[in-house]
């Protein structure tokens, strides 16, 4: 055997026969694993945007709650956040603690006709806003309030919790706030007359109205939050409007309108009153200088006049005070003497009469 099998040459030896190699895949197998791919792929990025669907970037005015199958987990202010996708968890995102939030208090229906009249509807010439509302003041009388609550949300927990029952919850909590507030105030702490002056009386006087319906609503809320049943939220401002029922207006309008004519009255004479202080103060000036430069004359005048006799009492002595006293009069009389027609003369010893010749016409 071994003789038989080196005969045979080298290169033509038997290798031992295995199984035939499977044959390739056809067309249809190739595209189905084709399609798995593109499935898993598919797949694949399906799971990572899932993934990453809850990344949220929260602005700098707002935060955000999140919610873990329904329950509050956490919060966060401004900044990137990550949150597990839904519905693990879920991000609602609230106004940041800043932000302030405005809102209008509704008012309810009347429940009469006469709460009708009060609170309109009224006519063209009265320019009212639709959500206003009457409240009694304690001395009696009706005032229609008009207003808007500024508030922010302090405590987003809460705020999420009570977020549908916010809004409901501070309407009645103005409203009762504001029948305390009104009835322990007049019509006329509410409505003033607006006035440039941010010192004056009644602006004063408006500003602790607000001050004390702003501190009565918060000791409210936070006595909410005492109680278990906080809303999250503080009032900041309170924007608040009067004005007087449509059948006080007329009166009011009248009083106004008199007030003014009255001030103007006060205006005008107070101006007919100064201008008549300017005349008398002319007046009295003009005399004074005419009565100065009177007397400034006068004096000159007597100066003149004794001049001569000054002269003479600076040359009077023992020696000639005779000579110059008969001298004077000589003077004198002769300028008398010379103005007559004539002169009768009687000595008082004698009785002899003597007839003069006056000055010849």
């Amino acid at each position: 055997m071994n003789e038989v099998l080196d005969s045979f040459p080298a290169s033509e030896a038997v290798e031992p026969v295995g199984p035939p190699p499977p044959p390739p895949p056809g067309p249809i197998a190739q595209s189905v694993a084709i399609g798995f791919r593109a499935v898993y792929a598919a797949g694949l990025l399906l799971l990572l945007i899932w993934l990453m669907s809850n990344v949220h970037e929260i602005a700098s005015d707002s935060q955000a709650v999140v919610l873990r199958f329904g329950r509050i987990v956490r919060t966060q202010q401004s900044g990137l956040l990550l949150a597990w996708p839904r519905p693990i968890e879920r991000v609602e995102l609230l106004p940041g603690p800043e932000r302030q939030l405005s809102q209008p208090v509704s008012t309810l229906p009347p429940w009469s006709e006469k709460s009708q009249e009060l609170v309109g509807p009224f006519d063209a010439t009265q320019a009212m806003p639709q959500n206003i509302a009457a409240y009694l003041t304690g001395d009696g009388n009706v005032v229609l309030l008009n207003a808007t609550l500024i508030y922010r949300i302090d405590d987003p927990i809460a705020y999420a919790l009570e977020q549908t029952h916010v809004a409901p919850a501070l309407d009645r909590l103005f409203r009762a706030t504001t029948v305390h507030v009104t009835a322990g105030r007049d019509l006329d702490n509410f409505l003033v007359v607006e006035s440039a002056n941010p010192q004056s009386t009644d602006q004063a006087v408006m500003a602790q109205v607000r001050s004390s319906l702003l501190n009565t609503m918060n000791a409210r809320l936070q006595a909410l939050a005492a109680a278990g049943t906080p809303l999250g939220v503080e009032v900041e401002r309170i924007d608040m409007t009067a004005y007087y029922p449509p059948e006080a207006k007329t009166a009011y309008d009248a009083v106004l309108l008199a007030t003014e004519a009255a001030d103007r009255g006060v205006a005008e004479a107070n101006t007919d009153a100064e201008r008549r202080r300017q005349e008398a103060n002319r007046e009295h000036d003009q005399l004074l200088s005419a009565a100065q430069a009177t007397a400034t004359e006068l004096v000159s005048r007597a100066n003149v006049d004794t001049a001569r006799i000054l002269a003479l009492a600076r040359q009077e002595t023992p020696q000639t005070r005779s000579s110059l006293v008969l001298r004077e009069y000589r003077a004198e009389v002769s300028q008398i003497l010379s103005g007559v027609g004539s002169a009768v003369l009687i000595d008082p010893k004698t009785g002899v009469r003597y007839v003069l010749p006056g000055k010849p016409k």
